[in-house]
């Protein structure tokens, strides 16, 4: 059996940067130098370029290999009604960004070819980001709605 972990990278700091430049948090760096014993056995570590998911990869793998495609949605040029019409409709995008089901595809075609290219019995970890993973998980599960109008973070993720 091939085993993967998918996580979310650790605690980024409150700072105002291009998205893929944002840092880990103190407690970020921490908590993620904590996750550290759990993952001795893995076989691979695979990470989003994004600076956090890197930073949260090197606390808790010696050996990363750097994913272009892990990396988190492209918002593009968003406005207010964006976060509204993406949970109504997954191939809503904004100009210059990815609807939904285009980073569920992306994530998809990444996380099938890393489990391609190892062999049964191996462990890898995936750090990637919180939307990229929920879009990934919805190949396999659907997203309920519980207050979209309010950029709701209390989505479920019901398994299929």
């Amino acid at each position: 059996m091939k085993t993967i972990y998918l996580m979310r990278h650790s605690i980024p700091e409150k700072i105002n940067l291009e998205t893929a430049l944002i840092p880990l948090s103190t407690d970020g760096l921490k908590l993620a130098e904590s996750k550290r014993a759990i993952f001795l056995n893995i076989d691979y570590c695979y990470t989003s370029p994004y600076t956090r998911a890197v930073e949260t990869a090197k606390q808790i793998s010696n050996n990363i290999e750097i994913l272009y495609d892990l990396h988190e949605r492209i918002i593009g040029e968003a406005y207010e009604d964006f976060w509204l019409k993406q949970y109504l409709d997954f191939d809503y995008a904004n100009k210059n960004g990815e609807s939904l089901n285009q980073v569920k595809k992306r994530m998809k075609i990444t996380i099938d070819k890393i489990l391609n290219d190892i062999n049964e019995g191996d462990k890898v970890l995936v750090i990637s980001h919180a939307t990229a993973i929920c879009a990934y998980l919805l190949n396999y599960s659907k997203i309920i709605i519980t207050n979209a109008a309010e950029k709701s973070k209390k989505l479920l993720l019901i398994m299929m």
